[in-house]
């Protein structure tokens, strides 16, 4: 899954579970707003109950109810309740400004590959401890691999952003998750060759779902044109020297022929990776 390929998923299964279940409140931003102009941005949103934020803020949500009286909307503010602002304030703690999604960062994790103990090669940590690699598209067994990931991630109770309403099962979402942006990530860190795999919760079904995943210097390639750049073009790919058997494996399965393997001592190696009569060929530099 890439890019935005995780708001997709939304209009996909259980419908009949998201219809439902009671409409999930969502935070309007009021980016460095003063108190009035909170209020004229809840009456700009028309009568009903809004929740209204600062976006520089971990703490500062408020809830407001317009009504519409002799012609004129009015705002009156209410406290959110508990539960909805202990969801804000764990989100915030976790919003990446750089990246532009909410990211929660686990520390090293090690779960067991589809196929361990008993892989190709038990003396190879690569094979054995799940990454990135098992994961791709590309790797026969990676719905079995996606599954491990959910259902590490489904029970923990570190999510306290989760954490529903008890009533009605809500969970807050942002105004710009209803626009395709900003999800919400699980990233697992495996060790420092192995990279990180990353999961988007999908507020329709309540699920995590992968989106990506990536070694210690390149993003894991989920299709053949994933060797090359997005625009097609050629590009030059860095690994450690212990990651290059999987890498190759890729390519066969990808159908991209790799010309050249490194002795087997020594550090990061780099592939020429273009197109020569209509195939990708990745070539040893």
């Amino acid at each position: 899954m890439k890019q935005l390929g995780w708001l997709l998923l939304a209009a996909l299964p259980f419908q009949g579970m998201a219809e439902s279940r009671m409409e999930d409140p969502v935070a309007m931003v009021c980016y460095f707003c003063t108190p009035d102009e909170m209020y004229a941005r809840a009456r700009s949103l028309g009568v009903g109950e809004h929740y209204i934020y600062d976006g520089e803020s971990q703490t500062n949500i408020q809830g407001f109810r317009v009504t519409s009286e002799g012609g004129q909307l009015v705002a009156t503010h209410f406290v959110p309740p508990a539960w909805l602002r202990t969801q804000y304030t764990a989100m915030m703690r976790i919003y990446y400004k750089s990246r532009g999604e909410f990211v929660d960062q686990w520390g090293s994790v090690s779960l067991q590959a589809p196929g361990s103990p008993h892989v190709l090669n038990e003396q190879v940590q690569s094979n054995t401890v799940l990454w990135g690699h098992h994961l791709t598209d590309l790797n026969p067994r990676h719905l079995e691999a996606r599954e491990i990931v959910r259902r590490f991630v489904t029970p923990a109770r570190r999510f306290e952003f989760l954490s529903a309403d008890t009533e009605h099962g809500r969970i807050l979402r942002f105004e710009s998750q209803r626009l395709g942006h900003a999800p919400l990530i699980s990233r697992l860190n495996t060790d420092s060759s192995l990279g990180y795999m990353e999961s988007f919760f999908d507020y329709e079904t309540r699920r995590w779902e992968y989106l990506r995943s990536g070694d210690s210097l390149t993003t894991i390639q989920e299709k053949a044109e994933d060797f090359l750049y997005p625009d097609g073009g050629p590009r030059v790919m860095r690994y450690p020297r212990s990651l290059v058997p999987f890498f190759k494996q890729r390519a066969d399965w990808a159908g991209v022929e790799v010309i050249g393997m490194p002795v087997p001592d020594g550090g990061e190696v780099q592939y020429y990776c273009g197109r020569a009569a209509e195939k990708i060929q990745c070539r040893l530099l």
